[in-house]
């Protein structure tokens, strides 16, 4: 083993972890480019933002830089 394995560590690749299991499939079969919703995410997300005002200012506060 070299100084220089000692310094810069060579890690193997590994493959992007997905929670979800539609995502997982769609990368696996080399479809990444498919235009998938996850409807059940969408509806979670409007229900934090009813939930949560200050969240709703802070995603049009994000929008409105452009991040």
């Amino acid at each position: 083993m070299s100084t220089h394995d000692l310094i810069i560590p060579h890690h193997a690749p590994v493959a992007p972890r997905y929670d979800d299991d539609i995502q997982a499939l769609l990368h696996k079969a080399g479809l990444t480019g498919f235009p998938y919703r996850n409807i059940a995410e969408q509806e979670q997300l409007a229900a934090d933002l009813a939930r949560w005002p200050l969240l709703v200012e802070t995603t049009q506060a994000r929008s409105e830089h452009g991040t």
